[in-house]
């Protein structure tokens, strides 16, 4: 059994359509991708869901490092724990680019503390329609500390490079594209595609 733990905000939780409909999370995806591939039977994947829209790295306000904590007390062992953060924080335009990686090396730290085996994937912040000078410089600052990062059964994806806005076409753009920050069905289906592409290279480098 591989258990897995997606951890983040609405980009996790798979908001879209303004929350008129439900969520459609990556990870649905993801294990889909998992099992097609043959990597695993789908009775040997666990993923756990854990996204919350509009939180923050940065703890006060935000609580990503005490759900994380809430997440690891359930005496729950994850085998993969996949984080996304700092969209929401990027957005207040108030807080660094070091204060979020600092936010978030507290929550990788608490994830691959939790067990001696517990590997943990870090996704780099996608882009979105809102452009700023500030924005465009501070997104690019985090994603380069979140790609250069070192730990053990520390991994990295550059979700910003596969998944871009500005640069793709128009047509696929308003498929893959929901509000210009969240995905639209479609577009988490890409996202969980996407990431179970890179899991799959981990597992087998892992195995």
């Amino acid at each position: 059994m591989v258990k897995i733990l997606c951890f983040g905000n609405s980009l996790t939780d798979g908001f879209w359509h303004y929350g008129l409909e439900p969520p459609h999370p990556y990870a649905i995806a993801l294990k889909e991708h998992l099992v097609q591939q043959k990597v695993l039977d789908e009775k040997d994947i666990q993923i756990k869901v854990e996204g919350k829209p509009g939180d923050l790295v940065n703890c006060p306000p935000g609580r990503f490092v005490e759900r994380m904590k809430q997440s690891l007390q359930e005496g729950q062992e994850y085998d993969w724990v996949i984080v996304l953060g700092g969209t929401n924080d990027l957005g207040y335009g108030s807080f660094t680019p070091e204060q979020i990686y600092a936010g978030l090396k507290t929550t990788w730290s608490l994830a691959l503390s939790s067990s001696p085996t517990t590997k943990l994937l870090a996704l780099t912040v996608p882009e979105c329609a809102y452009i700023s000078n500030k924005l465009t410089r501070n997104r690019d600052v985090l994603n380069k500390h979140i790609m250069e990062h070192k730990e053990d059964r520390f991994f990295a994806f550059d979700l910003k490079s596969v998944i871009p806005y500005h640069s793709m076409d128009a047509e696929r753009r308003q498929e893959i594209w929901d509000d210009g920050l969240h995905f639209t069905d479609k577009g988490y289906d890409l996202m969980g595609h996407l990431i179970a592409e890179r899991l799959i290279e981990l597992l087998k480098e892992t195995l």
